[in-house]
């Protein structure tokens, strides 16, 4: 009985060992994902800022007009804007005009005269870069020039490292007005372009249409394709944009009644697969709207989703009986849209002119201009600004950027760089910075320090002396990162000083002494530094044995492990010489003689 009492014991201390090794692994696994998640959303603008507003367009004394920005891969701002200054002997009709902002050299550059050779108006100017760094404009030009004919057509011109390209003509088989248009650039270089115009060479109804061309890069342009085929009214203002697959994707308002959507105007969505040989069919975009829906903005987030915000004279979801902004976005996995949320909830009066841009950690800004009164030094239309963490879903409150100005500003337009700092062109009435009471191009910048870091814990644990490697999350907005290392815990680096500073975010340490050390990461930018990251430590031991590979929690199970089994070893040998002694001593039993 002894012994199988013994068995039983036995086999309960191996069963409870065998629970432990994957609940101390599970523990340490959650203990870690537990403190990644709670600095995964720890994003706080709080502390960014707004730097003072510049004026972009100091040389002119007449009336800049729209404008438009794009952003390179080093980080360099390239802005576009129409005017009547005869600059550059670009006369007095209107002429586009580029400059650039160098973020290595922290200044602006020069004016230069794009649409040379033009005497007539050149306007509506639109820009996009391509991954390589060339940069590509098209405008509306008014004048007979490359065989144009007199009906005003949609011009192009590149820029690369060598230089600006040649003028070219994209509506080269239109001989209509061709008006509003879009630009976007692939990383093929290739340039695709939207544009406004009756197209009465492709449909002989004569009204207003959105006709869609790409230039590869070896300056090949394809015929011109209608995107609005089933519309038998007027298409206006066309966005372009990529989708993460780098499909084109193309959205207008018409007020067509297809689809079901009524005699108001509506917002349409279509799509071009990479291959640019394959459409999607139409899709209607503001069907909870029965007022006037326009000017279409898009965006795409790193999870491929397709943002989209147009303004509406609907009273929707208690917006009131005025222009309001809406939002819906696209999963192109399920060819579904979300349902329509308003934005400026905050505004009183009409908000339009819209735009919006989404960065690498899924942050969506939007600005657009608004006729509220917010009690300035004027009552004239002002810049609102808000961002979405699209991680939580929660808003932020919202900005006047141009509260102190005192004359109309309008035409945002945003670019987000790889810092994650947002840069801003609008255009603005107040004098100021000696603009004159002309309307300028002006430029503001939302920056801060880097976000948190997340330090990786390390592995193995304990290590040998030697080489330690640590890695921690790549940081949108860093620049660099200090590493720290101390041998007590600590959660401030005030008064520490950095082991080393590297651009990466990985780094080996090297540790020629035992004991247990501390580390933690700082990310640094030109704004300032970010929260000190979590900090994490290691073992270090001597050797390079089989205990030295293995983390403390796996020896302490190794040793429980070890311990059990002789804990197992000393019941059943002292339940076997239990039952030796007690058959031993059991008295024999015999015969009387």
């Amino acid at each position: 009985m002894i012994f199988i009492r013994a068995k039983k014991v036995a086999l309960s201390i191996i069963v409870v060992l065998i629970m432990i090794i994957p609940i101390s692994t599970q523990t340490n696994a959650m203990l870690y994902e537990n403190l990644k998640e709670q600095y995964k959303f720890s994003n706080d603008f709080s502390a960014w800022w707004w730097e003072p507003v510049e004026l972009l367009t100091a040389e002119f004394d007449n009336t800049n007009y729209i404008s438009d920005m794009a952003i390179d891969a080093d980080n360099n701002l390239h802005v576009i804007t129409y005017g009547t200054d005869d600059l550059l002997s670009s006369g007095t009709d209107r002429d586009v005009f580029y400059r650039k902002y160098d973020y290595e050299l922290k200044s602006w550059s020069e004016l230069e005269l794009v649409s040379e050779g033009s005497s007539d108006y050149s306007e509506i100017s639109v820009i996009a870069v391509d991954p390589l760094g060339t940069v590509h404009i098209a405008w509306r030009e008014g004048d007979d020039i490359l065989s144009s004919g007199l009906d005003p057509d949609i011009f192009y011109r590149q820029k690369t490292s060598s230089g600006w390209g040649v003028v070219e003509v994209v509506s080269t088989e239109s001989v209509d007005v061709s008006v509003y248009l879009a630009i976007v650039a692939d990383s093929n270089g290739f340039a695709h372009v939207v544009w406004e115009d009756p197209a009465t060479f492709i449909d002989a109804d004569a009204d207003q249409d959105i006709l869609y061309k790409y230039r590869t890069a070896a300056g090949v342009w394809s015929v011109a394709e209608m995107v609005s085929d089933l519309s038998t009214m007027n298409a206006y203002l066309p966005e372009i944009q990529l989708d993460s697959q780098e499909n084109i994707i193309i959205a207008w308002h018409d007020s067509t009644n297809i689809i079901a959507a009524g005699a108001d105007t509506d917002i349409f969505f279509r799509k071009l697969d990479s291959d640019l040989t394959t459409w999607s069919s139409t899709q209607l975009i503001s069907s909870v709207s029965d007022g006037e829906s326009y000017k279409a903005k898009m965006s795409t987030s790193t999870d491929g989703m397709i943002h989209l915000v147009w303004y509406d004279y609907t009273d929707y979801l208690d917006s009131g009986v005025d222009f309001d902004i809406f939002h819906r976005k696209y999963n192109p996995n399920s060819n579904s849209w979300s349902i329509t949320d308003v934005i400026s909830t905050e505004s009183t009066g009409n908000s339009w002119n819209l735009e919006i841009e989404i960065d690498g950690t899924d942050y969506l800004y939007l600005a657009w201009q608004d006729t509220t009164d917010v009690g300035g030094p004027s009552s004239n239309d002002n810049i609102f600004f808000k961002y979405l963490d699209l991680n939580t879903n929660i808003w932020s409150s919202l900005s006047v950027l141009t509260y102190d100005h005192e004359g109309i500003a309008s035409f945002p337009v945003l670019a987000v760089d790889s810092l994650g700092h947002v840069h801003m062109i609008f255009l603005d009435t107040s004098s100021i910075l000696g603009a004159g009471p002309d309307q300028d191009l002006f430029y503001k910048k939302f920056v801060g320090a880097p976000m948190q870091p997340i330090l990786e814990e390390i592995n193995p644990n304990p290590s040998s002396v030697g080489n330690i490697a640590l890695s921690w999350s790549a940081i949108q907005g860093a620049k660099n990162f200090s590493i720290y290392r101390e041998t007590s815990p600590f959660s401030s680096v005030t008064g520490l000083i950095p082991i080393a500073t590297t651009n990466n975010s990985y780094f080996t340490d090297t540790v020629d002494t035992t004991g247990i050390y501390y580390y933690a990461i700082v990310a640094t930018n030109d704004y300032g530094d970010s929260l000190i990251s979590n900090t994490v430590f290691v073992e270090v031991v001597r050797g390079t044995g089989f205990f030295a590979s293995l983390e403390l929690s796996e020896i302490l199970v190794f040793a429980g492990i070890v311990l059990g089994f002789q804990l197992i070893f000393s019941v059943l040998t002292y339940a076997l010489l239990s039952s030796k002694i007690q058959s031993t001593s059991r008295p024999k039993s015999g015969k009387k003689k």
